[in-house]
């Protein structure tokens, strides 16, 4: 059986929080943060096949950790149009008071 495809879109913050993260990795270790890039990346790329095997955690998002670095990828799955809407990279130390959850959230 075929897994199906889906075309994934990435929010800009994301692409922002990526790089906060990265930044940070590096001041502790040198090249940890080319690391931490890597595995985002290719978990992101995963989702293009892989996107239905997390499961929905609140409102319709999904999240997916990524493996060895305490960060979640959130994100939202439209089976219809084929499509992963990557909303956002969240560390799992942060108070979720803070997250984009509230700011974002959909009735």
């Amino acid at each position: 059986m075929e897994k199906q495809q889906f075309k994934v879109i990435v929010f800009e913050a994301v692409a922002d929080e990526i790089q906060e993260a990265i930044d940070y990795y590096n001041k502790k270790q040198r090249s940890l943060g080319l690391r931490f890039y890597k595995t985002t990346k290719n978990l992101i790329k995963s989702l293009e096949k892989d996107a239905l095997l997390y499961q929905v955690k609140y409102q319709r998002i999904r999240c997916v950790k990524i493996n060895k670095f305490p960060y979640l990828i959130h994100y939202e799955l439209n089976e219809e149009l084929r499509v992963v809407y990557v909303y956002a990279l969240i560390c799992s130390y942060k108070n979720p008071d803070e997250s984009w959850v509230k700011e974002n959230s959909r009735s």
